[in-house]
């Protein structure tokens, strides 16, 4: 199954993960690099006030739910046990596909923890996934030499980890000079991906403070349900006004 519904007049794939998986396997044979990225309330957000960023998101060859707060107006948990893709958890689903299909992956990120960070979430995932490489942003490189380095490893897939604007700007115009045959964007929530390994530290065990540790974390997924609820407002607001405006321009060009 596949279709695509409108958030705020931005069409956001969507599909079951079986046609996902299958998508995918197409994407690795093919000549170019296509690109998927994993949309946010943030890149939603932004796309609305900026044309430029929201023509770079059109030109994804998918741009699929990254948090279900985007599908708030859609009855994301009906859409998750039909077993749709409607969160950045499909990304482990690709990671094992990746070692299924004996591929290989390079990752990008803005800065060194960060690249640690995701090469550490990738191995727990599937430990016997092909890393090759990986690139941050610190090394502060040239284009020409930061495009020479990721295509002398020829990487499959890239996994892409860049501040919301950056990231996006960044794949479409270096996409036709990579070698990798997909890249998948995951920089407007890299956040939710790494807080699922984060592991409850030695120091916080030896004090016997779990529980307020945990209770730090449960207050910021109380934070997580505000954030989706401001962002169903919204979508509830930006669709009425469309209404407003529709009927408007009826009548208007009914009274001619």
């Amino acid at each position: 199954m596949q279709a695509s519904v409108k958030i705020m007049d931005i069409d956001v794939d969507m599909m079951s993960n079986d046609v996902f998986i299958r998508k995918m396997n197409e994407y690795l044979t093919d000549d170019h690099l296509d690109v998927i990225m994993f949309a946010s309330t943030k890149m939603l957000n932004k796309a609305m006030e900026d044309e430029e960023y929201r023509a770079f998101l059109e030109k994804a060859d998918l741009f699929l739910p990254g948090e279900k707060a985007l599908l708030a107006t859609h009855h994301a948990d009906v859409l998750e046990a039909g077993n749709m893709v409607v969160s950045y958890r499909s990304l482990g689903m690709m990671l094992e596909n990746l070692i299924k299909e004996d591929r290989t992956l390079y990752i990008i990120a803005d800065n060194q923890n960060a690249v640690e960070k995701l090469q550490h979430y990738c191995k727990k995932m599937q430990p016997e996934l092909r890393v090759v490489g990986s690139y941050s942003c610190e090394m502060d490189m040239e284009d020409a030499a930061i495009v020479n380095e990721i295509n002398s490893h020829t990487p499959d897939m890239i996994l892409l980890n860049l501040p919301v604007g950056v990231q996006e700007s960044w794949i479409m115009e270096h996409s036709s000079l990579l070698n990798a045959k997909l890249c998948i964007a995951i920089g407007g929530v890299a956040e939710l991906i790494l807080a699922m390994q984060r592991e409850t530290p030695e120091w916080v065990k030896k004090l016997h403070l779990e529980g307020l540790y945990h209770r730090i974390f449960r207050e910021q997924a109380v934070k997580k349900d505000v954030r989706t609820r401001i962002f169903r407002k919204k979508v509830v607001k930006y669709n009425n006004q469309n209404e407003i405006n529709e009927i408007h321009d009826y009548t208007k060009d009914d009274g001619r």
